[in-house]
């Protein structure tokens, strides 16, 4: 069964009205029409089983014959902060994030950073990965799309780490530990970290770790921002669920 993505304001009493883009879909690249099945889902846990009642003037309309309210998909919350890397490697990451499941995904520039994607620019950055995170949920079975923050400096990252169990930051330091081993109070509420392809700074690692962050180890491969990425999040996953 086909499955799409709305916005909960298209879902009404019960019909569901679909936006241009996923009419589009419906209609011209996936040649359903009226009475056909469809699953949908409003990215905030709810999913819906319907038919097709309308394709007029390119415009989709279901009827919902059956509603579901998804458990919590992860018993492990996951929050990546990602130094955004060099050309479209972060199109990688959102998407490969999304399919881990990850919560929250949190954008920032480094000293070492050297793309930049604040103001205007950061804006249509945002909404490209926004529709990344709908079409990665779409394939893999998401009800809850991943909250894709604003792109902020370092220091507003450092200052979100009060906010989670624990805290950890793949880099070279030589406090750092085996990623296993920073797991053994079983955080539900967890914060990753990632630096940009030339690494933190002494400093920056110094900062996160006075503000409580674990400088952890993925073994003795120097890894790319995308690899220890998907690997940190696969790791914890494994670990805790």
């Amino acid at each position: 069964m086909s499955r799409f993505y709305v916005s909960p304001e298209s879902v009404k009493g019960q019909k569901i009205y679909i936006e241009k883009e996923e009419s589009h879909h419906i209609i011209d690249v996936m040649r359903l029409s009226r009475g056909d099945s469809v699953t949908v889902f409003d990215g905030r846990g709810k999913e819906y089983e319907g038919a097709i009642a309308s394709t007029e003037n390119k415009k989709v309309s279901i009827d919902i014959l059956k509603t579901k309210i998804k458990d919590k998909e992860s018993l492990v919350n996951i929050s990546l902060a990602q130094a955004i890397p060099k050309k479209d490697k972060m199109d990688l990451i959102v998407q490969k994030a999304t399919e881990l499941g990850v919560k929250e995904i949190l954008p920032f520039e480094s000293a070492r950073t050297v793309v930049k994607a604040r103001g205007e620019r950061g804006k249509h950055k945002k909404e490209r990965w926004d529709k990344i995170a709908i079409e990665a949920s779409k394939q893999c079975g998401r009800v809850e799309l991943p909250k894709i923050k604003e792109t902020v400096y370092f220091d507003t990252i450092l200052d979100s780490i009060p906010k989670y169990n624990l805290t950890v930051m793949p880099c070279f330091s030589k406090k750092a530990v085996f990623l296993k081993g920073a797991l053994k109070n079983k955080a539900k509420k967890l914060f990753v970290i990632i630096g940009p392809e030339g690494g933190f700074t002494d400093d920056e690692i110094r900062r996160a770790e006075e503000k409580g962050a674990v400088s952890v180890s993925l073994g003795s491969l120097v890894l790319r921002s995308e690899t220890a990425a998907i690997a940190t999040i696969s790791i914890l996953n494994y670990e805790l669920q």
